[in-house]
């Protein structure tokens, strides 16, 4: 399962990434903006094309692609 606190620093990048879920099927996540973690963590909600979204349940989520994620460096 991904952590709610990993899917929301992956989801501030700016790059795209895919989530693969446990019933086979793969979302890509063109940018951060499209979706939004649920303050408990348990569900997240993802804008589709057309103004749709969908719930999804996070401990469906069984692994994330995508680019390192970029490590800000304290001043």
């Amino acid at each position: 399962m991904i952590s709610p606190a990993l899917l929301r620093k992956y989801s501030a990048q700016p790059h795209p990434f895919t989530l693969h879920l446990a019933d086979g099927r793969r979302i890509r996540v063109p940018h951060g903006d499209h979706l939004s973690v649920q303050p408990a963590g348990r569900v997240f909600l993802l804008w589709k094309p057309r103004g749709q979204v969908e719930f999804i349940n996070l401990t469906m989520v069984t692994s994330l692609e995508g680019r390192p994620l970029e490590e800000t460096v304290p001043e």
